[in-house]
C-alpha cells in the first residue's frame, strides 16, 4: 500500500512584492511533497503583484488557487485563507520569502512521526535583498528554538527560546482549538504563537526550511510604529487574559510603552496618543523616573506644567 500524504495548506498573503512574489510562489510549487493545497491571496497590491501571480496561474506549473481582494492587512488575509482551506496541516509563506527544497516534506514528516506535537517550528536562512547570505536567523550562538517540553511563556517573552512563526507548520485541529488569527491586529501574527504555546504542544526541528528576506519594504521597516503598537496590544491582551506570569508581562509591557513613547515623540505622533501610553506606563510603575520624565515632557509641550 502506498504512503499516505496528508494535505498541507500553504497560504501566501501577497502585498506589493512584485519583485519577489514569483520566486515565493515557485518555491512552493516546486516542493517535492505531493499533497499541497496552495492558496495565494493578493491583499490589494498597488504594484504589479497581481499580474505576476496571474502569469504563474497561466503557466499551470502546478494547480493553486488565487484570490485578489482589497487591502485588509496580513491577519485578515490569513483568516481568509484559512476559510478557503481544509488541509490537515497549515503553514504561511510571506510573499517576499522563499521555501527551501524539501521544506514542506520535512515538517509534515515530523508532525506525522510525532503526533503529540500540535506544531513544529524551525530555523531560516537570511537573505539581504536578492543575496542568499548563508546566515541562520537564530545565528551562530544557536539561540534555542521553543519546545513545550523544555520552555514556558517566560522563556518566549525574555527571548531565551524563540519561535520564528513563518518557519512553522501547525495542525489545523490546533488552530480550531485556539481560534483563528486575532483580527484586532492588522500585521502582528505573533499573538497567535503565544496562544499556541499556552494551549498546545510545540516542538522545534533544528534545521532551516526557508529563506527570510530582509529588504526596504519589510512591513516592520515601513511601519515601525504600527508594529510597536501591535506588540503593545499583544502584551495587553496577554495581561488581561488570565495567564500566569503577569508580573513578567507587566515588565515587558512597561518597556514597550517607553520604547513607543521615545520613538513616537521623535516621529511626531499625536500628543494625546502619547499621553495615553505614558499614563499606562505610570500605571504599572508610578515612581519610574523614566516614565515620569516622558510624561512631563509631553505635558510641557502644551505648557500644562
Amino acid at each position: 500500500m502506498g504512503r499516505n500524504y496528508p494535505a498541507v495548506t500553504v497560504i501566501v498573503p501577497a502585498y506589493n512584492h512584485q519583485d519577489y512574489v514569483e520566486d515565493c510562489v515557485l518555491s512552493v510549487l516546486e516542493q517535492d511533497y505531493p499533497n499541497i493545497d496552495l492558496v495565494v491571496i493578493n491583499d490589494g497590491s498597488t504594484d504589479s503583484t497581481d499580474e505576476r501571480i496571474r502569469g504563474l496561474v497561466e503557466k499551470n506549473i502546478r494547480a493553486f488557487r488565487y484570490v485578489s481582494k482589497g487591502n485588509e492587512g496580513v491577519v485578515k488575509t490569513l483568516n481568509s485563507g484559512l476559510r478557503l482551506s481544509g488541509g490537515k496541516y497549515f503553514c504561511e509563506v510571506a510573499s517576499d520569502d522563499m521555501l527551501l527544497p524539501g521544506s514542506i516534506r520535512k515538517r509534515a514528516d515530523y508532525l506525522e512521526k510525532n503526533p503529540q506535537a500540535d506544531a513544529v517550528f524551525c530555523d531560516a536562512y537570511l537573505m539581504e535583498g536578492s543575496t542568499k547570505t548563508g546566515e541562520l536567523l537564530f545565528g551562530s550562538n544557536k539561540k534555542s528554538g521553543y519546545r513545550s517540553s523544555e520552555h514556558t511563556i517566560k522563556d518566549l517573552l525574555e527571548g531565551s527560546a524563540r519561535i520564528f512563526f513563518a518557519s512553522g507548520m501547525i495542525k489545523r485541529s490546533a488552530i480550531d482549538r485556539v481560534g483563528a488569527f486575532d483580527e484586532d491586529f492588522r500585521y502582528y501574527e505573533d499573538f497567535f504563537k503565544y496562544r499556541l504555546v499556552l494551549d498546545c504542544k510545540v516542538d522545534y526541528l533544528d534545521c532551516p526550511v526557508m529563506y527570510y528576506r530582509v529588504h526596504s519594504t519589510n512591513t516592520s521597516r515601513q511601519n515601525p510604529l504600527w508594529v510597536r503598537e501591535e506588540k503593545i496590544l499583544m502584551l495587553e491582551k496577554l495581561l488581561s487574559g488570565g495567564e500566569s506570569g503577569k508580573n513578567l508581562i507587566k515588565r515587558h509591557l512597561f518597556r514597550e510603552y517607553l520604547k513607543y513613547l521615545r520613538v513616537g515623540m521623535e516621529s511626531g505622533v499625536e500628543r494625546q496618543r502619547l499621553l495615553y501610553r505614558s499614563k499606562k506606563a505610570l500605571g504599572i510603575r508610578p515612581y519610574s523616573l523614566s516614565a515620569l520624565y516622558l510624561y512631563l515632557s509631553l505635558m510641557l509641550r502644551k505648557g500644562v506644567v
